[in-house]
């Protein structure tokens, strides 16, 4: 086998760097769009939008001209003309009624000008020119007053007037300076919270000419390293914490009556370019199109929802808590960047919160039971099954593989590396040659002939056992060879089978790197099992992860469910069984050969210590989970790993590689799963085989599957859905008296 195994990019790695790092956990994230049903999902604005914000059901967008949208209906309601001026800024002016909130706007320019507009007639009816110097970058309201702020810092305070007691464009503001270019503005309380760069101040605007500190803290300090700051929150039901984004794909947090940072977390590689929050969750959207929404109020954070909400970057996103109480939901809205389009997320969550109340009732309607799983991962590195009957050590491998699981359920092989290196190569070659008339299938034919080998000697040992089983299916992929064996007794138990092959080599064109996967249901809980080989090479960390990204991505055919079935029922995260992590229970076995980042001495000599345990924070697949929180193992686990590691040997021998290129020992070789509060892991080790220069590694693990009553489960369906209703009307009660105490007092 040809691979790039220099040993590149070695050394220890710092005490931070393999540190456990506290990230989101997204192993229960659901993934289907929170699409809102009862209302339109898009708004083709047709224009270029620079600026929009919410009201109730309206929506206004705005920039060479400002236009009127409903949401319940999503139509056109109207437009405002302002042909001498380019908005920058949108805020919308209150009203001493609940009932005429949203019916007046003030808007800034570009040039330094505030505009007012009554959105029900569709005029400008004031204007003042002046009070800025710069492009107007923020309006905010606070209260019964109005701020706004433009990019060279000038900070105007608009009190309330007498008469009607509101603030007016007629009136005298109270000017006050913030830094310039400010970034991530926003409301908490009385205060402005307002971010340059990577730092935050917290000032304290004051309407009157009474004495008062405008600025409340100097410059908070981060404890940890961030980007730039791009957006900012705070949660409605979080009285305690402010939120601020950075391009660098972390979130800093503070505490609003210290106004001490008290931590930076990590939750992309990519720039955070709008954050809300959405009733008790914190949403985040990205430049990637991707939104997803955070559970901040556990450690660590908890991933409740991630989609991709745009093919193109988004460029905003925003939510107006008195949609609720205006339209009985609360609808939360993104705009792409590109084409100005307006879409319209449910920020109820509603199926979601349907979906977790019946998981958190199961026990109503499903009856469980236990079955146990054997998996064997094994890079064979071209052996016969015949090899293995050259050394005594060798002969009982899959007798005592098997007698020592004690009779599994289900059985499962995934070998790497079945053929041999001369007719891969040639394999590879071909894929890029015309077939003449002449050319022969030698290698196909001796590829499918090592494989039935394999099949007929896997299936020799499983019929040796005292129980009865019959092979499920046996899929190939060039090297790569999966089987699966079920007991006969649950024959009938297993239905919606399917399989398919992701070719990760040669850019997704050959399939000497890839994966097998392989699902089916057992009673109503969904399995599937991923048997990869990824990048080989030291340093290809990254090929890996985007090999397992792939593979994670692609697509299943879809499964047959029964008249009364429910996908919900059998499968997770939203999904309908087409993706492999739409599945309840997932296991990812393989060569994943991720390596070892430490020269070969050094681990050498920890092996020969025992000291596993320090030699395993030099592994680049526990690296990957501990510092990368795009990386998509993230939501699986392992079972500790008490082996040596299991690549490279020298043939024959328990002498790791003593050729040329001397390669660090490393554990390629794993099986991970994922199935929160379904997957009991009993066992897992490696076996000393010697006819390859890999080990194998096996893992047995009890299973916890279900059946479905659907008799009992519509009724359990009928007191969600009441218990929903309960909810939504508690919410809308509390929408309502949170505006009035918050935003219409003085």
């Amino acid at each position: 086998m040809i691979e790039d195994d220099s040993d590149d990019n070695l050394g220890p790695s710092s005490e931070e760097a393999v540190r456990q790092a506290q990230y989101p956990d997204s192993s229960r994230a659901n993934r289907r769009p929170p699409i809102l049903r009862e209302l339109p999902h898009e708004i083709a604005c047709k224009y270029d939008v620079k600026v929009f914000s919410i009201s109730g059901d309206t929506i206004v967008t705005s920039s060479s001209v400002t236009k009127i949208w409903s949401i319940s209906s999503g139509t056109y309601l109207g437009q405002v003309l302002h042909p001498e001026h380019r908005v920058t800024a949108i805020g919308f002016k209150p009203s001493r009624k609940v009932e005429d909130e949203g019916t007046l706007v003030w808007l800034g320019t570009r040039e330094g000008v505030l505009l007012e507009a009554d959105l029900n007639s569709q005029r400008i009816i004031n204007r003042r020119p002046s009070v800025h110097i710069a492009a107007v970058k923020d309006i905010f309201r606070c209260g019964f007053e109005m701020w706004t702020m433009d990019e060279e810092g000038r900070f105007q305070i608009w009190g309330t007037e007498a008469g009607d007691g509101l603030p007016s464009l007629n009136g005298t503001p109270r000017t006050q300076r913030v830094p310039r270019a400010p970034q991530g503005g926003i409301v908490v309380g009385k205060q402005l919270w307002l971010g340059q760069g990577k730092q935050i101040s917290v000032f304290l605007p004051v309407s009157s000419n009474e004495q008062a500190q405008f600025a409340l803290s100097r410059p908070i300090a981060l404890p940890k390293p961030a980007g730039d700051i791009t957006c900012s929150a705070t949660i409605p039901a979080d009285n305690e914490h402010v939120f601020f984004g950075h391009d660098d794909g972390k979130v800093s947090v503070y505490d609003r009556k210290t106004m001490a940072c008290l931590d930076v977390v990590t939750i992309s590689l990519y720039r955070l370019v709008a954050m809300a929050g959405v009733g008790k969750y914190l949403w985040v959207a990205f430049r990637t199109g991707m939104v997803y929404v955070y559970n901040v109020s556990q450690s660590p954070w908890l991933v409740m929802k991630t989609w991709k909400a745009h093919d193109g970057p988004i460029a905003g996103m925003m939510v107006d808590r008195t949609s609720i109480f205006k339209t009985g939901t609360l609808p939360t809205i993104t705009i792409t960047a590109s084409d100005s389009v307006l879409t319209i997320w449910d920020g109820m969550l509603k199926h979601d919160w349907l979906e977790l109340n019946m998981q958190e009732h199961d026990a109503r309607y499903c009856a469980f039971r236990t079955v146990r799983a054997l998996i064997c991962t094994w890079n064979a590195g071209a052996a016969k099954p015949s090899d293995l009957q050259n050394r005594s050590s060798d002969v009982k491998f899959l007798q005592r593989l098997l007698k020592d699981a004690e009779n599994p359920d289900i059985i499962v092989f995934g070998f790497q590396e079945l053929v041999e290196l001369d007719n891969k190569t040639a394999a590879a070659k071909s894929f890029f040659k015309k077939k003449g008339k002449n050319s022969q299938a030698t290698t196909p034919q001796h590829m499918s002939h090592q494989y039935q080998a394999w099949q007929d000697r896997l299936s020799e040992a499983v019929a040796a056992l005292p129980k009865g089983y019959y092979l499920l299916s046996s899929e190939n992929l060039v090297g790569l060879y999966s089987c699966i064996f079920v007991r006969e007794s649950e024959r009938s138990n297993v239905r919606n089978f399917a399989s398919s092959q992701v070719k990760t080599g040669l850019g997704g064109l050959h399939g000497n790197k890839g994966a097998i996967i392989m699902r089916f249901t057992l009673d109503d809980s969904s399995l599937c099992f991923v048997n990869c080989h990824l990048a080989a090479g030291q340093s290809s960390i990254f090929p890996r992860n985007n090999d397992i990204a792939t593979i994670l991505e692609s697509r299943v055919p879809s499964p047959r469910l029964g008249s009364t079935e429910s996908a919900a029922d059998t499968f997770v995260g939203g999904g309908d069984g087409t993706m492999v992590l739409d599945h309840e229970i997932c296991f990812v076995n393989g060569d994943m050969n991720y390596r070892i980042n430490l020269n070969r001495p050094a681990a050498i000599k920890m092996i020969e210590k025992g000291e596993l345990g320090k030699l395993l924070e030099y592994d680049q697949l526990l690296m990957q989970q501990q510092r990368n929180p795009g990386f998509r193992l993230r939501p699986f686990s392992e079972s500790p790993i008490t082996f040596n590691p299991t690549y490279k040997f020298d043939v024959g021998t328990d002498v790791y590689d003593t050729s040329e290129k001397r390669r660090t020992p490393a554990w390629c070789d794993r099986i991970y799963y994922r199935g929160p509060g379904k997957v009991f892991p009993i066992e897992y080790r490696s076996h000393d085989v010697r006819i390859s220069d890999h080990r194998p590694v096996s893992g047995l693990y009890d299973i916890k599957i279900k059946t479905v009553d659907q008799t009992l489960r519509q009724e359990a369906v009928a007191d969600a859905v009441e218990a929903w209703e309960k909810f939504l009307r508690g919410s809308i009660k509390r929408a309502r008296a949170h505006f009035v105490e918050n935003e219409q007092s003085s």
